[in-house]
């Protein structure tokens, strides 16, 4: 509990708590995510790279040996071995590559998982913590003289309310319980219409929260660059059947060889 959260009540508190606890264990599989991802790209870039200077030499050494009518010089074998070795590397490239995927496959679903269980916590936690920023803010605003003012304007205008209300040509009066309720709802609809105009009257530019901490950390998770596009995430059995297929893949790969 921190110095901006103790004086909040309760209910807020937790589910500030129950928001930070699940962005700390997805943190902690973006972080697992981000150096698999690195080292699948270094590898992937490596093993590009050793292609690319396999099928150099390859190209050299035989436009070498055309040029010298079949004869083979040391040049020419250097670069012939080049090509092998460079070729015998990248596919050792490729192989690592293809015993990480498995796993960063994996963990890529397990940070898509946790960064499934922020956004509930997140929105529960923001709508809580919002109306309790309303409250104190229109008990603050309200209490002082200008507030005074503006209740008693309201008040004042809930007649020109009630007439507008009347003089709609679906008005019909009745004075059985069910027809009061829906006037009255009628009426508070019309002066929250009221009220809305007047506040976005009054709003010039977009409300920002830098200087509320607790604002700041209930703003959305940015995905990372190795984390799954939330369009890819997929529903609870596409990811149960991916994760059985990585499971596979992995399980295989880690079968030891028989040596007959």
């Amino acid at each position: 509990m921190t110095d901006h959260t103790s004086a909040l009540p309760e209910a807020i508190r937790d589910a500030l708590e129950r928001h930070q606890e699940a962005k700390a264990s997805y943190w902690i599989l973006r972080d697992r995510l981000k150096v698999l991802g690195e080292r699948l790209e270094k590898h992937r870039k490596t093993e590009a790279a050793a292609k690319a200077q396999s099928e150099l030499a390859g190209s050299t050494w035989r436009a070498k040996f055309r040029a010298a009518d079949g004869e083979l010089s040391k040049e020419i074998r250097d670069f012939k071995r080049e090509e092998l070795d460079t070729r015998e590397l990248a596919e050792e490239y490729g192989h690592l590559v293809a015993e990480l995927e498995p796993e960063f496959g994996l963990i890529q679903l397990d940070t898509a998982e946790a960064f499934l269980r922020i956004e509930p916590r997140r929105e529960s936690a923001q709508d809580l913590y919002a109306r309790h920023c309303l409250d104190s803010a229109a008990t603050t605003l309200l209490a002082l003289p200008e507030g005074q003012a503006f209740i008693s304007a309201l008040a004042r205008y809930q007649p020109t309310l009630r007439r507008e209300l009347t003089g709609n040509p679906a008005y019909e009066l009745d004075v059985n319980a069910q027809s009061q309720r829906q006037i009255i709802d009628a009426l508070q609809q019309r002066q929250g219409k009221t009220l809305n105009a007047l506040v976005q009257k009054a709003t010039a530019d977009p409300v920002e929260h830098q200087d509320d901490p607790i604002w700041q950390q209930l703003e959305p998770e940015a995905l990372s660059e190795y984390e799954l596009p939330e369009e890819q995430i997929g529903r609870p059995m596409n990811r149960k059947n991916r994760r059985q297929e990585l499971e596979a893949l992995l399980s295989a790969r880690k079968q030891p060889v028989s040596v007959e």
